[in-house]
């Protein structure tokens, strides 16, 4: 399995909090696992595209195959659907 991180999520993800930036890499190793970790949630009107709950921030992503996942938002709670 392989996850890749778009240009805005990786901005995202390196201007995050400390604290914050290990939590949020701890859950995208864990989607090298499975693409549907506990607690995921389906986007509505998003083919194949989940979301993941890490404290206050939200990992939107998509499953592109059997084999490659694209993680294209990293952000906080309240601006991760904007």
């Amino acid at each position: 399995m392989k996850v890749y991180l778009s240009t805005k999520a990786r901005k995202s993800l390196d201007d995050s909090p400390a604290e914050a930036k290990e939590r949020l890499e701890s859950a995208i190793s864990y989607l090298f696992r499975t693409p549907y970790p506990a607690g995921c949630k389906k986007l509505k009107g998003a083919p194949n595209s989940y979301r993941l709950r890490v404290g206050d921030y939200r990992i939107l992503y998509s499953i592109l195959s059997r084999e490659e996942i694209l993680v294209f938002r990293i952000a906080p709670r309240g601006s991760a659907y904007d």
